[in-house]
């Protein structure tokens, strides 16, 4: 199976690179090979890659920046699936789309984890362009997955494991929000569960797929310097007191039976990820310069 993955330079993209499967052969492209906002570009590019399907994890992603580049966030989130999704329908190829729990607006039924068919209200002017998303996708597509995720870290990019390494070796003290609710997930975690969708296809739909359990940002924050053995203090705050310019949700676990039912198999703890990411962090960085 011959795969098009859109957004190859990103975290994600490179944490799909590392753990492509075997029988599937993989066709990067980044921002300097395509455009995914061109339409003439995205139907070219499908035309001369011939793939069997497209995996879309390109995205606008500073969640602070969309608010005042709503346009700009819009046309990589919003309008850019649709494009992508119509070429996939127009060759009868599926397309599994990333996209986020910045849909919900952080307060779900009950207090319950959020389902894939409960009410979506986003927050921010992320979670509106992600949500533009989906549904350009889910208008054009009927072969489609669209992958909700939340609180990714991974080899390769700017997180908040490695922001909260860097201060916990520099300070006595770090303040993190304690109000915010998720589930930490790890790319590498994340990307093979993306490969099982794509090479053993269940029912197209929604999915949710996060590292089980939950925590606060504190929570995290917390479990990563315990985990490094560094003797920073980690001390609460409100999200009134970080006053960031995009809202966050305050609750935004995501249930993730649908996929565990679908794969049949459970998802590991964020615990485990968090593990697993900092033993892959050390052999990188013990390895040898190429």
């Amino acid at each position: 199976m011959r795969v098009l993955l859109t957004g190859a330079r990103g975290m994600l993209g490179q944490a799909l690179a590392d753990s492509v499967p075997e029988g599937v052969q993989l066709l990067p492209t980044d921002l300097t090979e395509l455009d995914i906002t061109d339409a003439a570009a995205v139907e070219a590019k499908l035309a001369s890659a011939a793939p069997d399907a497209l995996l879309n994890a390109a995205a606008y992603t500073a969640v602070d920046a969309c608010e005042t580049d709503e346009s700009a966030a819009l046309a990589v989130n919003g309008l850019a699936p649709g494009l992508l999704a119509r070429a996939c329908a127009a060759r009868g190829i599926p397309l599994l789309h990333v996209s986020t729990d910045y849909v919900f607006d952080g307060n779900p039924p009950g207090g319950r984890p959020w389902r894939e068919d409960d009410a979506t209200g986003p927050l921010s002017a992320y979670g509106r362009t992600k949500l533009a998303g989906e549904r350009s996708v889910r208008a054009v597509s009927a072969a489609h997955w669209i992958v909700r995720t939340q609180w990714l870290y991974g080899l390769g990019g700017k997180n908040f494991v490695e922001t909260i390494l860097a201060l916990g070796a520099e300070r006595d003290a770090l303040t993190v929000v304690d109000d915010q609710f998720g589930s930490p997930t790890s790319t590498h975690t994340l990307a093979p569960l993306l490969w099982e969708l794509l090479t053993r296809r269940p029912a197209y739909g929604t999915y949710h797929a996060v590292n089980s359990g939950s925590c606060s940002w504190h929570g995290f924050a917390r479990a990563i310097t315990d985990a490094a053995g560094l003797p920073v203090r980690v001390d609460p705050m409100t999200s009134a007191q970080l006053k960031r310019p995009a809202p966050r949700p305050a609750r935004s676990v995501l249930d993730t039976s649908r996929l565990c039912a679908a794969l049949g198999h459970s998802i590991s703890t964020w615990q485990e990820g968090l593990s697993d990411y900092l033993a892959r962090r050390a052999v990188q960085k013990d390895a040898p310069p190429s």
